[in-house]
C-alpha cells in the first residue's frame, strides 16, 4: 500500500499581487500530482488548504480541476478535508463541487451519509461520521475548527471522543498541534496539544504549518508518524530558500540543503508505503532572503552590488536594510542596484535607523533652550487640571510673549530714526520715514482673482 500526503497547495494566490506567483502555485501542485501518479500511488491524501481563499476565481476552479482529473483518469482515488482558507460559514464550500465532479473524496462530519466505494459513514447524532476507504485501509479526519470548538471547557478533548485509531488507520487534520509548532508563526497560536490528539493511528496526515515537520512515532510514543509536508510554494520570508546576512563578510545559505539531506525549507510532499513516510522535493523558484547591515548609504549600496553573484536570476529576493546613518534613508535610492540582475522580483524592507543625536552632559540649559522656550515649559509644567483651569491666563501670556519681540523692534526703530547722523543721512531718514508712512496710510488695491480680471475687462459681455 503506497500513498501521497499533499498539503496547503493554495491555489490561486498572487503572492505579491504579481500574476507569475500565481502560475507558480499551480505549476507546485500540478508537479506534485504528477509525481505522486508516477510513484504508483494507490491514492492521495490532501490534508486542507487547496485554495487560498474560501470562494476562488473561477480560473483557479478551472486549475484544480484539470490537476485533479489527473488522478481521477488513472483512478487515484483523492481523500480530502477543508483548511480555514477553504471553509465557509455554511455547510457547503467548493470542496462540494470537486466531490460532486468525482474527483475528491471528503471526509468528516456531514448532514447526509456517503455510501460508495470509497466512502462509508457512521450515525453521530442528527449527522454522520465520513471516512474514506482503500481496502483495508481507513481515513478519518475533520476540517479546521479553532481551539475551543475541539477542547471541551471541562479541558477534554473532543477529537478523543470522536476518533478511535485502530491499525490501518490514518488521521486527517488542518490544525497547528503546539509541539510541532515551534519556530512558525502558530507557536502561541496553536489549536491543540499533543496530549489532545487521538492515539491509535498507524499515519497523522496533517495540514496548516506550512514548515515541514515530522515527529517519529518513536519519539512520541504514538502508534503512527505525525508528518506536516508543509505548503508547496514559499508563502512568506520564513520560507526562504536561500538566506544571505552581510555584515563583515558575505555568509550564503541554501536552506533546502543541510549536509547529504533536505533543509528545513526544501518544498514537497510525502510518499507513504507501508506506513513509512519519504520526503520528496519539488523544484520551486528560489527565493531570497538577504539582510544587510552598514552604516552610510554608500556602504550599503556596496554591499548590495557585491551580493549580485550570490543571487539566482529569475528568482524573489527580499532584502532588509539594517545599519545606524546619518538622515536615515528611502529604500527608492535602492531599487536601480537591481534593475539589470534579472529577478523576477525584488523588494527592500527598512530597518535602517537614523544617526542619534547626542547630547553633551556639560551643556548648560541657557545654552540650549532660549529664554522663551524655557519660560514655555514652566508654563506647561503643571497639574492637567491646574492648566485646563487657568487656560485664559495661558494665552494671555503667551500673546504678550509674541508682543514683547514687536515692541522692541519698533523701539529699536524709532530710536535710530531719532538719531541724527549729518544732514544727508537726516535729509535720507526723512524721506524714508514719509514714504514708510505714505505706504502705511495708502490702502493696498483689492487682488482680482482671475474671475475678476475676466468680468473687469467684459467678458461677460
Amino acid at each position: 500500500m503506497k500513498f501521497a500526503h499533499i498539503a496547503d497547495a493554495h491555489l490561486g494566490r498572487e503572492q505579491f499581487q504579481q500574476p507569475f506567483r500565481y502560475a507558480d502555485y499551480v505549476e507546485a501542485f500540478r508537479k506534485a500530482v504528477e509525481r505522486s501518479i508516477r510513484e504508483n500511488v494507490d491514492f492521495i491524501l490532501l490534508t486542507g488548504d487547496l485554495f487560498h481563499v474560501s470562494k476562488p476565481s473561477p480560473k483557479a476552479i478551472r486549475d484544480a480541476i484539470e490537476i485533479l482529473n489527473l488522478a481521477k483518469k488513472r483512478n487515484i482515488p483523492v481523500f480530502a478535508i477543508e483548511g480555514n482558507h477553504d471553509k465557509t460559514i455554511r455547510d457547503t464550500s467548493i470542496y462540494d463541487l470537486l466531490e460532486h465532479l468525482g474527483l475528491i473524496y471528503t471526509v468528516g462530519i456531514k448532514r447526509r451519509p456517503r455510501e460508495n466505494e470509497f466512502q462509508r459513514s457512521i450515525k453521530k447524532g442528527s449527522a454522520y461520521l465520513v471516512y474514506g476507504i482503500f481496502g483495508d485501509v481507513e481515513i478519518y479526519g475533520i476540517r479546521h475548527h479553532s481551539r475551543w470548538q475541539l477542547v471541551g471547557k471541562d479541558g477534554r478533548s473532543r477529537l478523543k471522543a470522536l476518533f478511535h485509531g485502530k491499525r490501518n488507520s490514518i488521521l486527517m487534520l488542518h490544525q497547528a498541534i503546539d509541539y510541532l509548532a515551534e519556530g512558525t508563526p502558530y507557536q502561541n497560536a496553536f489549536d491543540l496539544r499533543l496530549n489532545e490528539i487521538p492515539d491509535g493511528f498507524s499515519y497523522y496526515a496533517f495540514g496548516h504549518i506550512h514548515m515541514r515537520r515530522e515527529l517519529e512515532r518513536k519519539k512520541s510514543g504514538f502508534t503512527g508518524d505525525m508528518i506536516y509536508p508543509g505548503s508547496l510554494e514559499r508563502t512568506e520570508i520564513r520560507e526562504a530558500s536561500h538566506r544571505i546576512i552581510y555584515d563583515r563578510r558575505i555568509r550564503a545559505m541554501d536552506l533546502t540543503r543541510s549536509n547529504e539531506n533536505f533543509g528545513p525549507n526544501a518544498k514537497g510532499f510525502y510518499i507513504v508505503e507501508d506506513f513509512e513516510p519519504e520526503f520528496v522535493e519539488i523544484e520551486t523558484r528560489p527565493f531570497y532572503s538577504i539582510t544587510i547591515r552598514g552604516n552610510s548609504k554608500e556602504e550599503l549600496r556596496r554591499k548590495i552590488e557585491d551580493i549580485r553573484s550570490y543571487v539566482e536570476r529569475d528568482s524573489i529576493a527580499i532584502l532588509t536594510l539594517e545599519g545606524i546613518v546619518k538622515g536615515g534613508i528611502h529604500v527608492s535610492e535602492f531599487f536601480s542596484l537591481l534593475e539589470d540582475w534579472g529577478l523576477a522580483y525584488y523588494n527592500f524592507n527598512n530597518r535602517v535607523t537614523s544617526e542619534a543625536i547626542l547630547i553633551d552632559s556639560s551643556i548648560k540649559e541657557e545654552e540650549f533652550f532660549t529664554a522663551f522656550e524655557r519660560e514655555l515649559f514652566a508654563q506647561l509644567a503643571v497639574n492637567p487640571k491646574e492648566f485646563g483651569r487657568d487656560i485664559e491666563g495661558f494665552v494671555s501670556w503667551l500673546f504678550q510673549m509674541y508682543e514683547k519681540p514687536k515692541v522692541e523692534a519698533e523701539k529699536k526703530v524709532k530710536i535710530e530714526e531719532e538719531e541724527p547722523k549729518g544732514k544727508e543721512k537726516t535729509e535720507e531718514k526723512t524721506e524714508k520715514t514719509k514714504e514708510i508712512k505714505e505706504k502705511k496710510v495708502k490702502k493696498p488695491k483689492k487682488a482680482l482673482g482671475t474671475l475678476d480680471v475676466w468680468i473687469k475687462k467684459g467678458g461677460g459681455k
